[in-house]
């Protein structure tokens, strides 16, 4: 296991609810190929903050890269409606591109 990792699991005992935190070990463990432990981190994330948006994102495109594609899809759609009403429009176009790059 890499020393951010590590690290971060470190940081996380003494601040369990740190957004930032679980974010950085969900992108941690994709950078490791460890997409289960970084899907893992990242529904951690959104638990802790619904409308952390990168969480969700990323989240879809942990679930792609898995092949869960109905899961993806529901986690870009999650994403979009957050991004719509953040008013975050480059987000929410490029939260469609993923959609439309879905393929079932």
């Amino acid at each position: 296991m890499s020393d951010r990792i590590e690290a971060i699991k470190a940081m996380l005992v003494d601040n369990p609810k740190d957004v930032f935190l679980l974010y950085s070990l969900g992108m941690e463990e994709i950078s490791a190929g460890r997409l289960d432990l970084a899907a893992g981190a990242l529904i951690e994330c959104i638990t802790v903050d619904q409308d952390y948006l990168p969480a969700r994102i990323e989240l879809g495109k942990v679930l792609r890269s898995g092949g869960e594609l109905n899961q993806a899809r529901a986690a870009f759609e999650g994403a979009l409606d957050l991004a719509i009403r953040q008013e975050d429009t480059h987000a929410a176009d490029s939260i469609r591109q993923q959609l439309d790059a879905l393929v079932q």
